[in-house]
């Protein structure tokens, strides 16, 4: 399901519509998939499973080894820095696709 952003529409309470509209759904969002290197995440991923009340469920595709990975899931999203530290922590040693592009994020 492709969500975006349209005038006057919010796609995180989009999204959270969506995920309360359902008993069982997951939903993927993949990394920011900018060119360039991204320091900064966009929150919106909290914010999604915040406001719809789901864990974050950490995976990885990591290019050097071969191997993608579920590398755990946040339940407790009640801190934004907490959580961003435990993604940091987990993605710790991931090598991405366009390595010198793949950034943890700096807000810890």
């Amino acid at each position: 399901m492709a969500v975006r952003g349209v005038k006057d529409e919010n796609a995180i309470y989009k999204v959270v519509k969506i995920l309360n509209e359902n008993d069982e759904l997951h939903v993927v969002i993949s990394p920011e998939g900018s060119i360039n290197r991204v320091t900064n995440w966009n929150k919106g991923f909290y914010y999604m499973a915040q406001k719809a009340n789901v864990p974050i469920v950490v995976t990885s595709l990591d290019y050097k080894k071969k191997e993608m990975e579920v590398k755990g899931v946040i339940y407790d999203l009640n801190d934004y820095v907490t959580v961003i530290k435990q993604i940091n922590q987990m993605y710790n040693g991931v090598t991405g696709k366009v390595h010198q592009n793949f950034s943890l994020s700096s807000e810890t």
